[in-house]
């Protein structure tokens, strides 16, 4: 699995090569390098005709922007992102609340005892994993064949759990 800051680098070089932001100089000789990189050429490395062009990667390989300028879009980036995935989480918290009301009416374990399980195992967020622990409460196991990022199923599986084994013995959290 990739690390999230990994993936956040890499998604920011993909667009800055899709961009054209990243240049490689080319040269008007014959005899190029078979492993040479070819790219657009940055406007300083252009020349008037009959000079020959330089084969080293441009000095100013930001275009134009200093490495400050694109480490200030990087934190943008990575603050949308950010936004992006509290937007869905609170898209999703009145499903959890659903199925956690469910849940608690169906099987007879207290919503609130249910609610503070489930928060911290995966502060609501139905998309959470923890290795081989998936949903809201951190099963490693599929909720009645279903998906455990299904809140309802993993909801119900747990109630089912706690009123069957008399505790909260299978999680680390308890209420």
């Amino acid at each position: 699995m990739i690390h999230r800051a990994t993936f956040t680098a890499v998604a920011l070089v993909a667009s800055l090569v899709a961009a054209g932001s990243l240049a490689v100089v080319e040269t008007d000789d014959a005899q190029t390098d078979s492993g040479r990189l070819s790219g657009p050429t940055h406007p300083s490395a252009r020349t008037r005709q009959g000079v020959k062009r330089s084969s080293a990667v441009s000095p100013m390989l930001y275009q134009r922007h200093s490495a400050g300028f694109w480490a200030w879009q990087y934190r943008i980036r990575t603050r949308q992102l950010q936004e992006a995935r509290a937007l869905l989480r609170r898209r999703w918290r009145p499903t959890v609340d659903y199925a956690l009301r469910l849940a608690s009416a169906v099987s007879g374990v207290s919503y609130w005892e249910l609610r503070a399980v489930s928060w911290c195992e995966s502060r609501h967020y139905p998309f959470a994993q923890n290795g081989q622990y998936l949903g809201i409460f951190q099963m490693h196991w599929r909720p009645f064949g279903f998906s455990p990022f299904d809140p309802v199923a993993s909801a119900l599986s747990a109630a089912f759990t706690v009123r069957h084994d008399g505790g909260w013995r299978q999680w680390e959290c308890k209420p």
